[in-house]
């Protein structure tokens, strides 16, 4: 299997249960569950994207794709870190790097999406979710990873 076929499912399931902990977090800082999926669509309508938080088409369907997209594009780093580190004698992840390069890669997800990219470019979250929300969402995506190729070996 192809890195970028790895990255395809690790990088959705990523995605998926950060989506899933972002709204669910939501409640908790005070907004709706469809708000910091929302967000995301900041990038292309930043004059009302943040404050949707009902589910829209628009704004919902959109943020969502964006999001996914971002998350398998983590996933391709993901799957490289993890193919460098099983390159030759070990094919299948253990526990212990699938951890490590998920916590990476979720960690340099993070510092890239609120550090180095222009605000329009982040993925809006910060908006309806508190720092705590947003690290355990990052968690959540590295989980994601870590499942996805830990389940791959079985």
């Amino acid at each position: 299997m192809t890195i970028f076929r790895r990255a395809a499912v690790s990088g959705t399931a990523g995605g998926c249960a950060a989506a899933v902990t972002a709204a669910c977090r939501a409640a908790g800082d005070g907004s709706t569950p469809y708000a910091p999926i929302n967000a995301v669509a900041h990038c292309l309508w930043p004059g009302s994207a943040f404050s949707e938080t009902g589910p829209s088409a628009r704004f919902t369907l959109t943020g969502l794709a964006i999001h996914q997209s971002s998350a398998v594009f983590w996933g391709i780093l993901y799957e490289a870190w993890m193919a460098h580190r099983h390159s030759g004698d070990r094919p299948r992840a253990d526990a212990t790097a699938a951890i490590a390069c998920a916590g990476a890669t979720a960690a340099l997800a993070y510092t890239v999406d609120y550090h180095v990219v222009p605000k329009r470019l982040t993925p809006g979250f910060e908006a309806h979710l508190s720092r705590r929300s947003m690290f355990w969402v990052y968690a959540a995506m590295g989980a994601g990873f870590a499942v996805a190729a830990l389940c791959r070996n079985t």
